[in-house]
């Protein structure tokens, strides 16, 4: 079928198209808000076992460029824990797929994010804690979400021992969502976040060190 429509479109390098049209959608995430990466491809699922019963929302980005995704992550965390209250959810992931290198990492914007991530996948965490290695995993479907429901039904239940998270910042002060006025297609921002400046964190923080408002729950 592949075939048949490249000749009645004229392509004669099926695969040169393809990458092509990788980097063309890698190139449009580039300019996505943290919100709209954190929403865009965001589902939600139920757990309701002996540890744990709740909604875990677990959101992807595939790119064919994961450190243009990964500058974004002085955002990206904040947003998750806005996210995660404004949902009324118990936890909550991004997974950023590279799909010319079939690889993917994982955003852990709190402890119970962490704790289950390392029972369910094992990888090595970096930036600060906000950053696991998934290896080879690619599929939501397929590979992310049926291990975690392995593991909950198993009896996973969250630690009573965690540190305080980001999520212990009270919604109110998580900002506000509202349309980039410098920005054409009416791009949708948060403003007035204490976990980030307006400006945003630098590469390197990666939600490591936010403002001085939330030190404290960093600990």
């Amino acid at each position: 079928m592949v075939a048949v429509l490249a000749e009645i479109a004229g392509v004669h390098d099926i695969q040169l198209l393809a990458t092509q049209q990788f980097k063309a959608k890698s190139k449009e995430l580039a300019t996505l808000s943290a919100h709209a990466l954190v929403n865009g491809d965001q589902k939600a699922f139920s757990f309701i076992a002996s540890g744990f019963s709740g909604e875990i929302g677990f959101a992807v980005v595939e790119t064919t460029d994961d450190d243009v995704i990964l500058q974004k992550a002085g955002k990206l965390i904040p947003e998750l824990v806005a996210c995660k209250k404004e949902k009324n959810l118990s936890m909550i992931f991004l997974a950023i797929v590279n799909i010319v290198k079939l690889r993917s990492c994982l955003l852990l914007c709190g402890p119970g994010e962490i704790s289950l991530a390392v029972e369910a996948f094992g990888g090595e965490i970096s930036r600060h804690g906000t950053l696991m290695d998934l290896g080879n995993r690619v599929s939501r479907k397929k590979e992310f979400i049926p291990v975690i429901t392995r593991i909950i039904n198993g009896g996973w239940a969250k630690p009573t021992s965690l540190a305080r998270g980001l999520s212990s910042v009270s919604l109110s002060k998580l900002g506000h969502l509202e349309v980039d006025p410098s920005d054409p297609y009416g791009k949708v921002i948060r403003r007035g976040s204490v976990l980030i400046d307006d400006e945003g964190l630098s590469d390197d923080d990666c939600g490591g060190e936010e403002k001085k408002e939330t030190e404290d729950v960093l600990a």
